[in-house]
């Protein structure tokens, strides 16, 4: 039987374009994904809203597929003749395509954490390529086989269809010409975002189509976030605050009666009026991956029944119940409470180049007073370069999972470590010490994402679900902080310690968008021999804790924090905290709550009566353009007095 073959022809122009539009139905494919399994987040939205972010999403979409799919397809149109040539073009699109179809798994697995798309976490899991590839071949494994199956249907396809179906025209100058004018247009276009002038589009452009942050989340795309953060370690803002009024207005807020600025040119920069005598106090500081006051009982009365030691701190302890953290994720709760340096968009991360600013250094003035400083993670040293920012905030000893031993016979691998290990070695550091008053930080990994089995006594709840992975594994590290607290009070050190319990971030609790409930965090001060216990519940944020223990060992030198004693009950009304949420900020006090691109107003939550939404967006804005002027110009701290 005869059978006619298939005519041959030189199809290169309708594949591109072909490849293109199945770009874009990728992309739309995963924002409806993204609609669909976490509606609850965009509950809020209109249909008209909903649209919108459909349509103007294309936009931020075309963005990237200009960017990284335009020069091969500028490539793939020149007229070369030869087949093996644009075979290579094609499955390198085809490769580009599955990297980014990834990109789009990764960030809705990742948006539910922190209800927002990946951004400048791309820097820091730079770091972490280990972890990467380890969840990558076990949690992510189905969409990752399912990927590399879809890369080698695609590579066949290719090879077959240029091999029966295409066939290099002649050339012809002018309609060659045409096809790569075409294609510089499309880079050139998509790229930009828009026919106007100006720069192209960027993560902030989102609020010329959105009027909220779910709206935004909608619109926006992982892959897009990703890039625009990582290229440049940061985004561009507009805070058009006048810089001079900003840090007037700072001051007024942050400085105390008893302090004075030592140079002009450091605004933030304070010591104490008067010469003070040293209180020899140990520090130790717990930083708590991931905790939310929700499964806290001595915080939320949930009765979940996993926090007996820390809920009996709390008891015996000095509990802020309105603490805040500055960030959404690890590296910005490292910051606030070893720096009190917020981390606003716009300037590099920590770790990518905003440490070459001049910082204070807490744990090397203590050094420099004859404190003993380390710093511990229980996951590896590199893990978000942490270990070398703590080394140059003064820490003389950093350390991570190699440097400690397990102790225990756990039932899995912990990709972050385990936490008693950590809280014992920590207390090793303390007795190489040999008496010195001594500056300790561990900063906790047990309680992150993917949850490790531990012990059996500590599967306490036997489902599969997100809730009860977390609690299992905060009802060991609630163990393992009181055998550390047993420790100390049986080697001596434990009366003239002050112990500072703070979480990074939140995980999990309620579903709910409020910022109070996105970044209030556990902190307590501990010390019942030092501290009287009470309650205080005025707001407080990670950025209050390095002017707080300044003020308790009696330091004397400068310092400079974006924050104030939180101790200090002067004042009260005037507290508040600076929060970063992606690209945009927000402002939480005590009456009420609002979010802000910095052009204008996204949301506001009001508790009272009393909450003046024009004087908080005043105080916010000025806290942001003060941060982000200082920081940028190198005037936030003088290294040399």
């Amino acid at each position: 039987m005869w059978i006619k073959k298939p005519k041959r022809s030189d199809f290169r122009a309708k594949l591109s374009v072909g490849i293109v539009l199945f770009a874009l139905l990728l992309f739309t494919a995963f924002r409806l994904a993204l609609f669909v399994f976490h509606h609850a987040t965009f509950a809020s939205l209109s249909a008209g809203e909903v649209c919108s972010a459909f349509l103007n999403g294309l936009r931020f979409d075309l963005a990237v597929i200009a960017l990284f799919l335009g020069p091969v397809i500028l490539l793939f149109n020149l007229p070369v003749n030869s087949v093996r040539y644009v075979k290579s073009c094609v499955l390198f699109l085809a490769f580009e395509l599955m990297v980014m179809a990834g990109f789009l798994v990764a960030d809705l697995i990742y948006f539910p954490y922190v209800k927002r798309h990946i951004a400048e976490e791309i820097l820091q899991i730079s770091a972490d390529w280990g972890f990467v590839l380890s969840y990558m071949f076990t949690k992510a494994l189905l969409p990752v086989l399912l990927l590399f199956a879809l890369l080698f249907i695609a590579a066949v396809f290719v090879h077959k269809i240029f091999k029966y179906r295409y066939i290099f025209d002649p050339y012809y100058a002018k309609g060659e010409l045409v096809k790569l004018v075409l294609c510089i247009l499309f880079i050139l276009l998509g790229i930009r975002g828009h026919l106007g002038l100006g720069k192209p589009i960027g993560i902030a452009d989102v609020y010329q189509y959105a009027a909220s942050p779910a709206a935004a989340a909608l619109t926006l795309n992982g892959v897009f976030t990703a890039y625009q953060v990582g290229r440049k370690g940061s985004v561009d803002i507009r805070n058009d605050y006048p810089a001079r009024e900003a840090i007037a207005h700072t001051q007024k807020l942050l400085l105390s009666d008893t302090e004075v600025v030592p140079d002009e040119k450091y605004p933030l920069m304070r010591q104490p009026l008067k010469a003070r005598a040293a209180k020899p106090l140990n520090i130790f500081i717990v930083l708590l991956e991931g905790w939310h006051p929700y499964y806290v009982d001595g915080l939320s009365d949930n009765h979940f029944g996993v926090t007996p030691v820390f809920d009996q701190i709390i008891k015996d302890g000095v509990n802020f119940t309105n603490a805040y953290a500055v960030g959404l994720r690890s590296m910005f709760g490292f910051a606030g409470v070893l720096a009190s340096v917020p981390l606003v968009p716009g300037l590099p991360m920590f770790g990518y180049g905003l440490e070459l600013t001049s910082f204070f250094r807490l744990p090397g003035a203590l050094a420099d007073a004859g404190y003993c400083t380390f710093f511990a993670q229980t996951s590896h040293r590199d893990s978000y370069r942490l270990c070398a920012l703590a080394s140059y905030l003064g820490a003389q000893g950093s350390y991570g999972f190699e440097d400690m031993k397990q102790l225990l016979p756990y039932k899995d691998k912990a990709p972050f470590g385990y936490d008693y290990d950590g809280l014992m070695f920590s207390a090793d550091q303390v007795q190489k010490c040999q008496g010195k008053p001594f500056m300790g930080m561990l900063f906790t990994g047990i309680t992150h994402a993917p949850f490790a089995r531990t012990l059996d006594r500590f599967e306490k709840y036997k489902g599969n679900t997100w809730d009860d992975g977390f609690k299992n594994t905060l009802y060991y590290a609630d163990w393992s902080i009181g055998q550390l607290l047993e420790r100390a009070k049986e080697e001596g050190w434990f009366d003239d310690t002050v112990f500072v319990f703070v979480a990074d971030h939140t995980s999990g609790g309620p579903d709910s968008d409020s910022l109070y409930n996105k970044f209030r965090i556990p902190l307590v001060l501990y010390a019942p021999k030092l501290l009287k216990p009470r309650q205080i519940d005025y707001v407080v944020s990670q950025l209050d804790i390095v002017p707080t223990l300044y003020n308790l060992v009696g330091l004397n030198v400068p310092y400079s924090a974006l924050g104030r004693d939180m101790l200090d009950a002067s004042r009260p009304q005037e507290r508040a905290a600076l929060v970063s949420e992606g690209v945009n900020i927000g402002l939480i006090t005590q009456d009420g709550a609002l979010r802000h691109t910095r052009q204008a107003i996204l949301s506001v939550e009001k508790r009272t009566e009393k909450f003046d939404e024009k004087k908080a967006e005043d105080t916010l804005l000025s806290l942001d353009k003060t941060a982000y002027v200082l920081l940028k110009n190198n005037t936030w701290y003088k290294d040399e007095q």
